[in-house]
């Protein structure tokens, strides 16, 4: 008898519900049986084609319950590469995948990004076209219609538009922005409204499908200077580099670590006196090892001559003490992604023009 096909376990029933249907089992009763009568086999092939599912697939799998935002652990890791593989890891290729993934959330993604469960999953609607607003002009965009950033739009990118049109009033002539993460564009969108004189926009994406989305939109919207690429954006000096960019004026950064990075990178930046976007997404940072949100967030306070925060309405909020980082990780809190970004910049030089708007 395979691994595949041996007799289950509680713990092994509850991670399959959790990272393939994101929720725990009804009740007891519902693992037991399965330890009673499945297999590993069983059980994902069960869940896979099951309506539940295919829901969850075309809402890009939301979840429930607060096991979502813990640490990963070798168990569940170990979980995980079964319910991939079906058969049980090594401790080598476990601890490897725990560094790599240290959250359950991170490591519910690794698993339904997998090949051997994504082509299993139904694939969100096709393709769907909107119109968004930024600064008077119409911007045609596309994405699935599932797309939570497509639904969303126009998100934040108004208030990156308003930024940098104020930060930059000729248009941005001769800048070079590098964004990364940048989902299917819309942000970037943003970007190219407010720096419409931009020497070069590089946005990068590591999601194949959102980064086919990303250059389809840069295209449409006739923006020449502007590129999508297909990867993570990693090191700036080394994404410098890859391009042969001399110069960088604005970086966002939308990548799982920006919020750690940021405070390390500030020589390196107020040097160059870019203005930098970080995401902060509250429930990957309370889930993993190291310092919180709000001691993330006072250390680009400590390490910057300024970092603002945006209102719902877009108005900025400069954080000059722990009560107004306390309110802006209080309002990203309740945002239904739990997550926002923050302006780290050398100078408040653009904030009058901002206001003026």
């Amino acid at each position: 008898m395979s691994e595949a096909d041996e007799r289950l376990t509680p713990p092994m029933v509850r991670w399959g519900y959790r990272f393939l249907l994101g929720r725990d089992p009804e009740s007891e009763a519902v693992i037991e049986a399965w330890c009673g009568a499945g297999s590993l086999r069983a059980l994902r092939e069960g869940i896979l084609v099951s309506p539940e599912m295919a829901a969850l697939a075309m809402a890009d799998f939301p979840e429930r319950g607060g096991w979502i935002d813990n640490q990963a652990t070798d168990e569940a890791v170990r979980a995980c590469l079964m319910l991939r593989d079906g058969t049980a890891p090594d401790d080598e290729q476990v601890q490897l995948l725990r560094l790599r993934c240290p959250s359950l959330r991170a490591l519910r993604r690794f698993l339904l990004g997998s090949a051997e469960i994504a082509h299993r999953l139904p694939r969100p609607d096709g393709p769907r076209s909107r119109s968004i607003r930024l600064l008077g002009q119409d911007y045609s965009l596309k994405g699935d219609s599932r797309e939570p950033e497509f639904i969303a739009a126009p998100g934040l990118a108004p208030r990156l538009a308003a930024l940098l049109r104020a930060a930059w009033p000729d248009g941005g002539a001769g800048r070079v922005l590098l964004e990364a993460g940048a989902g299917i564009g819309v942000n970037t969108l943003g970007l190219a409204a407010g720096a419409p004189r931009h020497a070069a926009l590089i946005a990068h994406e590591a999601s194949l499908r959102r980064a086919a989305a990303l250059a389809e939109n840069l295209a449409d919207n006739g923006l020449e200077a502007a590129s999508a690429r297909a990867i993570s954006m990693g090191q700036v000096q080394e994404a410098m580099q890859r391009e042969s960019l001399q110069r960088l004026d604005f970086l966002r950064l939308n990548e799982a670590d920006a919020a750690r990075r940021a405070p390390e990178m500030a020589p390196w930046l107020l040097e160059r006196g870019v203005l930098t976007i970080v995401s902060f997404d509250l429930a990957e940072l309370l889930s993993e090892a190291g310092p919180g949100p709000r001691d993330l967030l006072a250390a680009c306070v400590a390490a910057f001559p300024h970092v603002v925060a945006f209102d719902a309405a877009h108005e900025p909020q400069p954080l000059l003490d722990g009560v107004e980082i306390n309110t802006a990780l209080h309002r990203a809190l309740m945002r239904p992604d739990r997550r926002d970004e923050f302006l780290l910049c050398p100078d408040l030089d653009w904030l009058e023009r901002y206001v003026a708007q």
